[in-house]
């Protein structure tokens, strides 16, 4: 595959500059670069020897030349770095669509991936990562309640750098098979500065700020182990994506972030196979590029597309439309650009029989859900007997308000109630997933310095609506965002079925004109993944998807359909 390679030189006057190699393919001996742009209020257009046009620079990357030449990044070797090889101009020998599409390529033909952190790192919390990770018989527990509390007095930590938090970076960290971090700005450890935090509360709020941004790193690393086909234990293996892979949904995880908005396709698809860029990709905006790319991988033998939020929940759309997956405007990063769907690939062929629906109950009604503080004793029993738990619980956020583990904002009566609603709908979720040891742990962290006691006191109002947001996060595995975007469209509700009272989402509108004769419960093969779907028959005697259920225990389903 062509690409554009360079390397820094320098010349008889002993300046540095940008020499291009006459011609380069993916086969070259080469290394990538992998860094952060920087926000648009800190970079500076720059000239740069070599390139004709100004390069838009981060603070750190000012001197930009002298850091690449540096012997631990790229010395005299040919690299690749986008700010400096990918051409723009419409007279580019190699198109920019190729170039885009080119991406992963580049990084997995890669020698190394060099990684360029910009943030202050800590010197002496550096020093003693290295030392730890040389010894075999380390404690790890007992090093990382270490690494909080130093984090608690020094935050020049190296897992807080954007590089964990954007969108590209992150692709290229998977796609390299070899790594190597270069920190640019190593500096003294601040912890002995004056104690910024003088309470149990405060200490354990800025401890899980940390542990936010340490879980990320986790999440990344279990993610890249998982596109070269790898469990944790084991290391090498071969260039990904592995077959397995579901680049859609790992992504969504991530919850990284891009200054456009195009580029939470342009990231992602090109893992895909049949996915191409599309010419005017810079002139599309987010969601006809998004709808362009499902299009094109919709048919792949082993790809399922699942809508978790369904298009006639949230907007009046046609019949055909309304079962296919909400798409979002403007997304604030790639969790929020995929929250409305779920993109997999599964070890078998679909069937044919996955694009079918399937009428389970007719005449249904919609009802009031008991979302209130007077009737979350009744919701709380509702759910309890009717929801597989442990299936929702797999497909939240995981920096969403139904894991239990944020602590930022537990000052709040909004993040208050979020851990108080963990603790009374999904505790047996948190608990199957610890061990007994680790369960008490958690319990014991909590216990002293955060009760529930002040919930009593919350407006009645306040606790509705937050009851409202979770449970949205909760059924549908989506940000506190996109649930707030849902909420202006659907209501919750519970609908009597023979397989039980089911909480569900239903479009305001849909819900208005709906009558028993003309409402529907749906199935489809995907049923264990996005629960029933609810469908309306409108006057032209279609019937349009406008909402969905949570998922049931698949003992309560063919219980039922057996009776």
């Amino acid at each position: 595959m062509d690409i554009y390679l360079i390397r820094v030189s320098k010349s008889h006057e002993g300046t540095l500059f940008v020499e291009r190699k006459p011609s380069a393919t993916t086969s070259d001996d080469y290394i990538a670069i992998s860094h952060v742009w920087g926000t648009p209020e800190t970079i500076q257009p720059t000239h740069v020897a070599g390139i004709a046009d100004p390069v838009q620079l981060s603070p750190g990357k000012k001197d930009i030349l002298s850091i690449l030449n540096r012997p631990d990044v790229c010395g005299e070797n040919w690299f690749w770095m986008d700010l400096l090889c990918i051409d723009q101009r419409p007279d580019a020998t190699i198109s920019i669509a190729e170039q885009l599409m080119a991406i992963p390529a580049v990084y997995r033909s890669s020698r190394c991936v060099k990684v360029l952190i910009e943030s202050p790192v800590c010197e002496a919390w550096q020093a003693t990562a290295a030392r730890v990770a040389a010894e075999p018989t380390t404690d790890v527990e007992l090093y990382k309640e270490e690494e909080l509390r130093h984090a608690r007095r020094c935050s020049s930590m190296l897992f807080c750098d954007p590089w964990f938090e954007r969108l590209w970076t992150r692709q290229e960290g998977l796609y390299g098979m070899t790594i190597d971090v270069i920190t640019l700005n190593r500096v003294a450890c601040q912890r002995l500065q004056p104690l910024r935090v003088n309470t149990a509360r405060q200490a354990w709020t800025a401890e899980g700020g940390v542990m936010e941004k340490r879980n990320a790193v986790s999440f990344f690393l279990d993610d890249k182990l998982a596109y070269h086909g790898m469990s944790m234990a084991d290391y090498g293996g071969a260039v990904g994506p592995h077959y397995s892979y579901s680049p859609l949904s790992e992504a969504w995880r991530s919850g990284r972030v891009t200054t456009k908005e195009r580029d939470y396709v342009l990231a992602i698809f090109p893992d895909i196979a049949g996915y191409r860029v599309p010419p005017d990709a810079r002139k599309m905006k987010f969601d006809a590029l998004l709808k362009d790319a499902l299009g094109q991988v919709a048919n792949q033998r082993r790809f399922y597309l699942t809508p978790k939020i369904p298009r006639g929940m949230i907007a009046e759309t046609s019949s055909k439309e309304s079962a296919q997956p909400w798409l979002p405007e403007k997304p604030a990063n790639i969790s929020e650009a995929l929250d409305g769907l779920m993109g997999y690939f599964a070890d078998e062929p679909k069937p044919e029989a996955a694009a079918k629906f399937f009428n389970l109950a007719s005449n249904i009604s919609f009802e009031d859900a008991p979302c209130t503080k007077e009737g979350f004793a009744e919701l709380r029993t509702l759910w309890e007997t009717t929801v597989d738990t442990i299936r929702h619980m797999a497909y939240v956020h995981p920096a969403g308000p139904c894991t239990g583990i944020a602590r930022a904002n537990v000052q709040t009566d909004e993040g208050l109630l979020h851990l108080y609603f963990v603790q009374e709908l999904v505790p047996t979720a948190v608990a199957r997933h610890l061990t007994d040891a680790k369960f008490r742990k958690m319990e014991l962290r909590t216990t002293g310095v955060l009760t529930f006691e002040r919930v009593q006191h919350i407006p009645d109002e306040t606790f509705a609506r937050e009851l409202r947001r979770f449970l949205v996060c909760l059924l549908c595995g989506t940000t506190l965002r996109t649930a707030d975007i849902v909420l202006e469209a659907a209501d919750l509700v519970s609908v009597p079925t023979k397989f039980g009272r089911l909480l569900a989402l239903v479009n305001q509108g849909a819900r208005r004109m709906a009558t028993p004769e003309n409402s529907t419960l749906v199935c489809t093969a995907t049923s264990q993944v996005q629960g029933f779907l609810l469908a309306v028959r409108k006057d032209t005697g279609a019937h349009h998807m406008v909402g969905r259920t949570v998922i049931i225990p698949d003992d309560r389903f063919w219980d039922a359909l057996e009776s």
